[in-house]
């Protein structure tokens, strides 16, 4: 397998390991931080590229945040009207019902009036809006918040990109970031060289917390079912299996 610098390297096809593999490698390798993962005297702000990157990378994270009192903020990227591009379903409909799969989502994490400021950047093509999605955090951030989004060598452009930009924007700032795998595992393999291994980090959870996390991905139907005859569904059995693991992982940058 090539660099993980090499997008190629970075291909999200079938997942290359199973499940229990990597809890197993994991468990071994990547310590478990203790407490709050974030200060809760910070606003926590997470940028999901689409509608159901919050679920994915960090429900049991802001769950944690909400329960010590933080503040949380959700900037939604792109409204995922691009998943079903070869179904028959238009991408007004589907930026409508996606919408709705969201709000339906925060509601099952107990977050429910948590607020969003959505961007409308094009879904697949958030790396040519990158300064749109760049500016915008500019005008958002403050002073004591803290950054939450996906990895910037994840393996789907749009993560990269929010990651990416985070990144810059995190330096710039002086805050402090957080970036979770959540299409790594489909690529990786545990120990490859070259991913920041001693950067990672596990966030555990209670039982109440996976619980609601796994609903609230369940909200998300138009990802889990198939999307035509011939299309299977964005979201596989791997994803799901990953969304009951008993921890979150972070890649974290100090500010």
């Amino acid at each position: 397998m090539g660099s993980v610098n090499d997008a190629a390297a970075r291909h999200i096809g079938a997942p290359q390991l199973p499940s229990a593999r990597w809890q197993t490698w994991l468990s071994r390798h990547v310590p478990a931080l203790q407490g709050p993962l974030v200060d809760p005297a910070r606003r926590l702000v997470v940028v999901a590229p689409h509608p159901d990157d919050e679920v994915l990378a960090c429900a049991l994270l802001m769950q944690q945040h909400a329960a010590c009192g933080g503040a949380l903020h959700l900037v939604g990227v792109t409204d995922g009207e691009a998943s079903h591009s070869q179904a028959d379903l238009p991408p007004p409909d589907l930026h409508a019902l996606r919408s709705r799969e969201r709000r339906e989502g925060l509601v099952r994490l107990g977050l429910g009036h948590m607020p969003m400021t959505p961007l409308h950047l094009p879904d697949g093509g958030v790396a040519e809006a990158g300064a749109r999605l760049h500016a915008a955090l500019l005008a958002l951030l403050r002073p004591g918040d803290a950054l939450v989004t996906t990895w910037h060598l994840d393996g789907h452009p749009d993560h990269e990109c929010c990651g990416r930009v985070a990144m810059d924007v995190a330096r710039r700032l002086s805050l402090p970031l957080l970036q979770a795998p959540v299409w790594m595992w489909h690529w990786a393999e545990p120990a490859m060289p070259r991913i920041p291994w001693h950067q990672l980090y596990a966030m555990g959870a209670p039982a109440l917390a996976r619980m609601c996390k796994a609903a609230a991905l369940q909200a998300h139907q138009s990802q889990l079912s198939p999307r035509s005859a011939s299309l299977p569904a964005v979201l596989d059995s791997s994803i799901l299996e990953r969304a009951l693991w008993p921890h979150e992982y972070f890649f974290i940058y100090a500010s």
